[in-house]
């Protein structure tokens, strides 16, 4: 990990120090102001060579050099833990003194693991001061040696120059864009939409075969997306493979990605049976990205599940190994060559000339093709170079990168990642520290960026400044920018990236800087005597636990492990939470990141308390976790907790209050009754994903003082859960809703339902909750009221997404017609709605007035009602009969859903007619019908009058009552598929 950065930040931090006074008893023992200006102005000497000895350490060849940079890496962190010992314990004593304690007092909750601490009276808060004296004495002399054996080495003086500027304004290129593949693209399309042959029979293999970085998994992407192949299959599934297969995860990502859900079977053969069942009668695009094993007994039981498809279906394979084509014994086989020296200069091209006039390409032009052509035909390489020139501005610049070193280097792994080395020595300090620390992620995982950018600040990168988050995004920009990251996901709602991969030769370079500093290691079907042994030097730990692990092992940890461990990231295969035990990470006294999602956690011990330097804690996923010790409060330095998904949580800590560096608070979707009485304390809280409205408003803190937290900031996704107990309209409205500009998407819970009670009251909170304009999709949840119109629903122009769910009250759908943006509409569990009415259309009566009184009238003003809409879905609704509507005739000035491409009726058993508008729609691709009995009959005839309304309509999908297995999928001049 770069020692550059952590020696920075180190020197800032000494610098303030000495100035941190608060009452006379906690000053620093006389004397250790001067240790402590010696220990700064070695590191600053230390500072100048680092550089070089940076890259040297990298050389197989300068083994003594990595270990010099080594022995300043633990000294370095050692005295990272000794200044956050320090501080802490200053932090501690104000906490303590706001609290009114008795300071001389012993003090009650958990004490620090340190020799002596605040926990005791006067004289104990002297041994502290001594004891850290000691410490920063003893690191002095350890600085001395090291300073000393610089000259030995011969590292050289380097001025650090900053890092070149990035424009805020630079957007990212567009990935679909790819150069040289259009005829492998074209054949592999075609492969999958041809019809099997008469002697092929079967289900049918294809793969895509070639070496690392050559894009085969983008070619795969680009299939898979593409419209054609779309329409064609009725369910397309992507599985992420690797080495080892796990039939296991791969079954269970089969069968959630067909029915929607997590499977709860544990038993393979039941898995493979759910496998068959899930794709019986279905024709099916399945892709296994990565497959490495050669194993036939793996393959050959999943095969046989999936020969249960309709013909037609096809799985596809990205491998780069041939013998896995020949096991799976592929029908078609796409080899991918190596790029032509022209595709890779195109792509070179595309991104090293992005923002430059036509004078600089002139002059860069054949400067650049002789550096593109170090890509040797890999398209990652020909865009990891291309990155790196777009930030080089001048021609000398670009002579430097064609005439590195690293091209000509003997050492194979410099010259294999010498592209990446480029781009790795162009960024700053402590961006390269933040790149090296992504090896802690697994190969394939999906990063989301909010939790990397706190991760990030766990560990202290981002430094303590009230910006940091800021930096993070602009640092995580920066890599992306670089090719470091790949696969970004945007945001529907504002094109922010959410969450991104690296590719597998990336995650490989960021292993090469990182050596034994992180340690990823996987746990697979173990037994109990299982021991888990580590690498003294790791800093840290991953341990990915396998679908087999039902438990994860103890960790025999030696004292330089307890030590030195700053990250433990628990893994879990997301099909099965694993059982973690807390012995596993209550010694790793020195974590600043432990990330215990989906391990199947009841309770934390009070011991947690004990973890001081912890800033980041994510527990989301553990839906038996009752509730949280009162000595979680005593982690004054935590920056996140992340308690989402937690459902049996129904408290948080009274204590609350205490966490005075709390900046990112997730506890959306837990079952939290309210938030605590000290929640208005947590003054540097940033990020609040729920708003919990609690019933007992003397019992937990009022929600209409959330203004009181001068630096939260609701934004993206919130949840308001529980809406019902603002007990009026004025109570709702004091949190602003309508002026929270940065959220996005809206989710408003109102609770548990009250025995038909309350629906007038819910209308008002409703009213009341009127969201900014800029929100793009809102959810509505059990809401007793009997209309689902307020005033401000129709005046959103921004929202694309409306969902509405369990409103057993409303008898009439909301006037949604005239939303100009919206784009998709889920309506489900309105049982008391019998008619979708001309009002869901946006037609009022006085539109009906202007047009005329009859149903075949047309209208005299030109309207179009749901202007933007693609898909529409009803979900149990159970008295729905029938839909009123026009008939729309060529001189008609109302349209209808001019671009709905998808529409669903599930569980509408008495619905007996469909909309007329359907006769006439050229837009609609697919119309679903799950047990809507009366609908069916007409289709599996093929006659009647509702029958001419959808005939025209290419795919039209039929699940039969009572029989979940029972599909009928007609397709247009097909016959039935059964």
């Amino acid at each position: 990990m770069a020692a550059e950065a952590l020696v920075s930040l180190l020197v800032e931090n000494l610098g303030s120090l000495a100035l941190q006074w608060i009452e006379e008893e906690v000053k620093l023992v006389k004397g250790v102001e001067g240790q402590v200006s010696n220990l700064k102005t070695n590191l600053e000497d230390i500072q100048a060579v680092l550089e070089d000895a940076e890259k040297k350490r990298l050389k197989k060849d300068c083994a003594v050099v990595k270990r010099w940079v080594e022995k300043l890496e633990g000294v370095s962190y050692d005295m990272d833990n000794v200044l956050d010992e320090w501080n802490t314990a200053i932090l501690d004593y104000k906490i303590r003194k706001e609290e009114g304690e008795d300071l001389l007092a012993p003090k009650k909750e958990v004490c620090f693991p340190m020799p002596s601490c605040f926990c005791s009276p006067k004289v104990n808060r002297l041994g502290l001061r001594r004891d850290i004296a000691l410490k920063v004495k003893d690191l002095n002399e350890r600085l001395d040696r090291i300073a000393k054996d610089q000259v030995r080495y011969s590292l050289t003086t380097t001025t650090v120059e900053p890092p070149p500027y990035v424009p805020p304004t630079t957007s990212f290129i567009d990935e679909a864009k790819t150069f040289g593949r259009d005829e492998d693209k074209m054949n592999l399309v075609s492969k999958l939409l041809s019809e099997s042959s008469h002697h092929e029979q079967g289900l049918q293999v294809i793969s895509i075969l070639g070496m690392g970085g050559l894009g085969k998994t983008t070619l795969a992407r680009l299939a898979f997306n593409n419209e054609e192949v779309k329409a064609h299959f009725e369910q397309r599934i992507w599985v992420y493979v690797s080495d080892p297969f796990e039939e296991t995860k791969i079954a269970r990502a089969i069968i959630e990605a067909v029915e929607g859900k997590a499977s709860e079977i544990t038993a393979l053969e039941n898995l493979f049976q759910g496998v068959r069942k899930s794709i019986e009668g279905k024709k099916f695009l399945l892709v296994l990205d990565d497959v490495w094993t050669e194993n036939e007994n793996k393959w050959e039981p999943l095969k046989l599940a999936l020969a249960y498809g309709v013909a037609g279906s096809r799985v596809l394979v990205t491998t780069r190994k041939e013998e896995v084509s020949r096991m799976m014994e592929v029908s078609g086989m796409i080899m991918l060559k190596k790029l032509s020296d022209e595709d890779c200069l195109l792509i070179f091209e595309r991104l090293a000339f992005q923002e430059r006039n036509e004078d600089e390409v002139e002059q860069l032009k054949e400067i650049g093709r002789k550096i593109a052509g170090k890509s040797k035909g890999l398209p990652l390489v020909a865009k990891t170079l291309g990155s790196l020139m777009r930030y080089k501005k001048t021609k000398e610049q670009w002579e430097d990168v064609l005439r590195s070193e690293l091209w000509n280097s003997e050492d194979i792994e410099e010259k294999l990642f010498a592209p990446f080395l480029l781009s790795y020595y162009d960024l700053s300090a402590v961006e390269k520290r933040c790149f090296s620390y992504c090896s802690v992620f697994p190969k394939d995982h999906i990063i989301e960026r909010s939790q990397l950018i706190e991760m990030w600040m766990s560990q202290g990168f981002l430094g303590h400044k009230e910006n940091s988050v800021k930096k993070g995004h602009e640092y995580f920009e920066k890599l992306a920018m670089r090719s470091f990251f790949q696969d970004l996901e945007k945001s529907e709602y504002g094109g922010g990236i959410i969450s991104c991969q690296m590719h597998d030769i990336v995650h490989d370079f960021a292993h090469f800087l990182t050596k034994n500093d992180c340690i990823i290691k996987e746990v697979d079907v173990i037994e109990e005597s299982v021991k888990l042994v580590v690498d003294e030097s790791a800093r840290h730990l991953t341990l990915v636990v396998g679908a087999g692990a039902r438990q994860c092992p103890a960790l025999t940890c030696k004292e330089m492990n307890e030590k030195n461990l700053r990250t433990l990231f628990v893994v879990v295969n997301k099909y099965e939470d694993c059982m973690v035990d807390t012995s596993l990470f209550l010694k790793l006294k020195c974590l600043r990141t432990l990330n215990l999602s989906h391990c199947r956690l009841e309770k934390l011990p009070e011991s947690i308390g004990e973890l001081i330097h912890l800033r980041y804690l994510n527990l989301e996923w553990n839906t038996n976790l009752k509730e949280l010790p009162g000595s979680l409060c005593n982690l004054c330095n935590l920056q996140t907790l992340n308690l989402a998904f937690c459902h049996s949580l129904r408290r948080l800590p009274e204590g609350m209050g205490k966490l005075v560096n709390l900046k990112h608070l997730y506890i959306g979707r837990s079952r939290l009754e309210g938030l605590p009485k000290g929640f208005g304390r947590l003054t540097s809280l940033q990020t609040l994903d729920a708003l919990i409205v609690a019933d007992d408003k003397e019992a937990y803190f009022d929600i209409g003082d959330l203004n009181k937290l001068k630096n939260l900031q609701l934004r993206d996704s919130l949840r308001i859960q529980q809406c019902r107990y603002f007990g009026n309209g004025d109570e709702a409205k004091k949190i602003d809703l309508k002026n929270k500009e940065h959220v996005a998407e809206l989710w408003l819970n109102f609770g548990e339902l009250s025995d038909g009670h309350g629906s007038e009251d819910d209308f008002a909170i409703l009213e009341a909750l009127e969201p900014h304009q800029n929100v793009a999709s809102i959810f509505i949840e059990i809401y007793m009221g009997v209309t689902l119109s307020p005033r401000w629903m129709t005046s959103l122009k921004n929202l694309t997404d409306i969902h509405i769910f369990h409103c057993p009250n409303c008898e009439t759908l909301p006037y949604l017609g005239k939303l100009p943006s919206l784009k998709s509409l889920t309506i489900v569990r309105l049982e008391n709605v019998k008619t979708v009415g001309v009002e869901f259309l946006g037609i009022s009566k006085s539109d009906e007035e202007v047009g005329g009184t009859e149903r075949d009238e047309p209208l005299k003003s030109p309207m179009i009602s749901f202007p933007n809409l693609e898909s529409l879905e009803f979900r149990n609704m159970e008295q729905l009969e029938k839909w009123e509507g026009y008939v729309i005739a060529s001189d008609t000035s109302l349209t209808i859903m001019p671009r709905l491409t998808t529409l669903s009726f599930c569980a509408c058993g008495r619905l007996q007619a469909l909309p007329d508008f359907l006769e006439t729609t050229t837009t609609l691709k697919q119309l679903t019908m799950l047990e809507s009995p009366i609908l069916e009959e007409c289709c599996r005839k093929r006659t009647g009058d509702e029958w001419n309304k959808i005939s025209h309509i290419p795919n039209i999908k039929i699940v039969v009552r009572g029989m979940p297995q029972k599909t009928i999928w007609i397709q247009k001049d097909e016959d039935v598929v059964a």
